[in-house]
């Protein structure tokens, strides 16, 4: 009988094990199921770029600034910088297309968008710089990063290729790059010359922090590229930056 009273005893414990069972199977199997896959995001992310340049709707689908405060009839018109520049956007970026963002002025200038996440762009850029890797540099301040100065009388540049995304993302582009490619990396840009649209930790910190659009007109000037299309660069951000200010009504100088 006291076997039995036992047995009755552990049976509703045995049971309830059971029950709980398939319920901790099953959050094992949630745990270790992968993250969502990077290159399903950045199809994502295109495709609402795509849809945003079909239907950009109140806001310009070449400057990304509401249209009433577009920039891109003042720009300056007709200029090619000499190099062949690869602005390569990180798909997050294209995904939000916010005004605030600079690296898209540079396609006015003749840089070519290549958008980070797609396989099919990573591949495309990948045997581009395979087939010239000496010709070519990525702007990217690693600690080998090459000072721009310093390739002044050398073989000219024949490719640029730029970043653009948060610090994070631009780290895991540039890791991604054919490491015989060198880096290159801006020492005389300031934060005060050209302003900005986006924080950049504390004050001390940011003056020799720059935007994307910002850094690559240094890097011209640094290449010693020529004078006019760095002025005509320079302008067009000066541009950029009022027409910024005037859609957010903000100081140039500090803005979120």
């Amino acid at each position: 009988q006291q076997q039995q009273q036992q047995q009755q005893q552990q049976q509703p414990k045995q049971k309830s094990q059971q029950e709980k069972q398939p319920m901790q199977d099953a959050k094992s199997e949630d745990s270790q199921k992968p993250p969502l896959d990077e290159r399903i995001r950045a199809q994502r992310s295109w495709d609402t770029y795509q849809k945003f340049l079909a239907e950009p709707g109140s806001k310009c689908s070449s400057c990304w600034l509401l249209s009433k405060h577009c920039c891109c009839s003042g720009l300056p018109q007709g200029v090619k910088v000499r190099p062949r520049v690869i602005v390569a956007i990180h798909h997050t970026e294209l995904g939000k297309h916010l005004g605030s963002n600079t690296a898209k002025l540079l396609l006015h200038f003749g840089g070519e968008l290549l958008a980070w996440g797609l396989q099919s762009e990573e591949e495309k850029l990948a045997s581009l710089l395979d087939e010239d890797p000496e010709g070519a540099i990525v702007l990217f301040p690693t600690a080998e990063a090459t000072p721009a100065s310093d390739l002044v009388g050398g073989d000219p540049v024949r490719t640029i290729v730029v970043l653009d995304g948060g610090w994070r993302e631009c780290k895991r582009m540039n890791d991604a790059i054919d490491a015989r490619v060198r880096r290159c990396v801006v020492t005389t840009a300031r934060r005060e010359t050209f302003g900005g649209t986006r924080k950049y930790g504390n004050p001390s910190e940011a003056e020799s922090r720059v935007q994307t659009a910002a850094a690559f007109t240094v890097l011209l000037e640094e290449l010693q590229e020529d004078g006019s299309h760095i002025e005509a660069l320079k302008a067009g951000l000066t541009h950029f930056m009022e027409c910024w200010e005037r859609q957010i009504h903000r100081s140039k100088t500090w803005v979120s």
